[in-house]
């Protein structure tokens, strides 16, 4: 096989310009291979590396569902198969071993004498995306672990501090296995409460004995480097390292002085999760279409707009790794930074140093930018510079808190953006939520008539009788669900809308929108009920 950068470059995945700093950067860091480089850079993704290893050594790519066969796991162990990095899909009567590089040929030829495989036999192996393989091995490690999992104790007398940092070290451990995005401690009139939010839903944990709130606090005081014994409004953040997974995860620390003591919640960031490329997050075909023409503008704001939660953050990283190349500029000011990027100088907040919105996009314009994201428009200042960024030729990327797009549109307005100039800078308003997805291994089918439904529930049915999924509960998931996909509506301010926007009429963008056939987020979420995807509780409890 051809040298892998030489190849990229034949199949124009890759530019000559990209592939030279990747190898001067090799060069500085001779242990990795030109590949992790690449997709360091994002020069190009895991899939298309996987596509052109296949195609080269005449193996099978893997682009379905890893689905895990676990009779294979049971009889080569689980270790094997996280050390070499192949993940066994079941795929039907016949298992498919996911390789995801094949540095190793021993290993394949071990997996063929110990379970008999055919020597010749190709159609037994295939290559897989290297994230996708390692994000599918760690839900499998994870929900090894859940089977396992004891909710830690903390039944001492007094605050001893080495029992206090075990049982503390234990429970953010459990909140990793359990896919949790946040942990709550709450200090109530008898106990202090813990409690996880798995899929965006609040799950009671345990209770501890409410003195003991105080010691948790300072551990957590201690390892953000703040204040032990300040029980007052705190923030801060530290690293956490899960020994099951080898994962890095950053750990955001708010305290609020409640009044049986600091209340704590933590927010575990995946970081690997935070970056997945724009086209896997969900969206559907139609919306992916639209997203990619906007991308393609070389001025104007693109807003991505929700409640906390969402999925906001992981949007727009998508959208700037999607454009980004050598060739363009980006900056970032945001609060915090969630997730460091290559090819963008990216600022934080920092209200003691004077680093606001407003005045980082204000020095922006100095820094001769091709584009800029602002974390989130929170006020006049801030919006008055974003659009003068827009309006000047570059592209600005936002995020909003509004229910929907074109509260977006009335938000700006509020904030004293006169419409002409809304018209002339916006370019598209994503909103989106975050809905649970069914589990494969549980969910179960059921008819149902529209005519037996609540008035709020009959828009999500596309037939006057249906069949679609319900929820049941097994072992491999939480209440039947597992994972969660995004429910997104996109508004592309085309001329007719700008022509509303300009001359204030701003209330009848919706029935244009309807005129034209648009998708609405409700639209999205009935497909999403129709395939299966999620269940019609999840989308009311979600949109209403």
């Amino acid at each position: 096989m051809a040298k892998f950068g030489e190849l990229l470059i034949v199949e124009n995945l890759i530019t000559q310009e990209e592939l030279n700093l990747c190898l001067q950067a090799q060069g500085l860091n001779r242990h990795e291979r030109i590949g992790a480089i690449l997709k360091h850079y994002n020069f190009i993704d895991d899939l298309k590396i996987a596509e052109l290893i296949a195609r080269e050594i005449g193996w099978e790519f893997f682009t379905g569902e890893y689905v895990p066969d676990y009779s294979a796991v049971k009889s080569m162990g689980f270790e094997f198969f996280n050390k070499n990095q192949i993940f066994p899909v079941k795929d039907g009567p016949r298992t498919i071993f996911v390789v995801s590089y094949i540095d190793n040929v021993d290993v394949t030829d071990h997996l063929k004498v110990a379970l008999a495989l055919d020597t010749e036999d190709k159609d037994s192996f295939a290559i897989g995306s290297e994230k996708e393989v390692r994000l599918a091995l760690e839900l499998l490690a994870l929900e090894e672990n859940r089977r396992n999992i004891n909710t830690p104790s903390l039944e001492i007398s007094g605050n001893d501090e080495d029992k206090v940092t075990t049982w503390f070290d234990q429970i953010i451990k459990q909140a990793v296995i359990t896919h949790s995005t946040d942990i709550h401690i709450e200090p109530a009139l008898k106990v202090t409460e813990v409690r996880f939010r798995i899929d965006g839903i609040l799950k009671f944990i345990c209770c501890v004995k409410k003195e003991h709130i105080h010691a948790i606090a300072n551990i957590i005081l201690n390892r953000c480097h703040a204040n032990p014994g300040e029980y007052r409004f705190q923030e801060g953040g530290f690293r956490y390292q899960c020994q099951d997974t080898g994962k890095d995860y950053d750990i955001r620390f708010s305290q609020v002085p409640s009044a049986y003591g600091p209340a704590i919640v933590l927010r575990l960031h995946d970081k690997v999760m935070a970056s997945i490329p724009l086209e896997r997050l969900g969206y559907s075909e139609s919306n992916w279409k639209l997203i990619k023409e906007m991308l393609k503008k070389p001025y104007g704001i693109i807003l991505v707009t929700g409640p906390t939660g969402c999925g906001k953050s992981t949007t727009l990283y998508g959208m700037l790794n999607h454009i980004k190349s050598i060739g363009k500029k980006i900056l970032t000011v945001e609060d915090p930074i969630e997730i460091n990027h290559t090819l963008m100088t990216q600022l934080q907040i920092n209200h003691a140093q004077e680093v606001t919105f407003a005045r980082a996009i204000r020095a922006f314009l100095r820094h001769d930018p091709d584009i800029i994201l602002v974390g989130e428009i929170r006020d006049q200042e801030t919006a008055r510079e974003a659009v003068r960024a827009s309006i000047t030729g570059h592209q600005v990327f936002s995020t909003l808190h509004t229910n929907g797009p074109l509260e977006a549109i009335l938000r700006l307005n509020d904030l004293g953006i006169e419409p002409f100039n809304i018209a002339s800078s916006l370019l598209a308003v994503v909103a989106q939520r975050l809905v649970r997805k069914l589990c494969r291994y549980c969910k179960r089918d059921v008819c149902i008539q529209k005519e037996s439904l609540e008035t709020y529930e009959v828009k999500y049915l596309m037939e006057e009788a249906q069949v679609i999924c319900k929820p049941r509960g097994c072992e491999k998931c939480h209440e039947g669900y597992r994972d969660r996909t995004v429910v997104a509506e996109v508004v592309v301010i085309d001329e007719e809308i700008k022509s509303l926007i300009g001359r204030g009429q701003l209330g009848e963008i919706s029935q244009l929108l309807r005129e034209k056939g648009h998708q609405s987020m409700v639209d999205e979420a009935a497909r999403l009920v129709n395939q299966g995807v999620t269940s019609l509780e999840e989308v009311v409890r979600v949109l209403g």
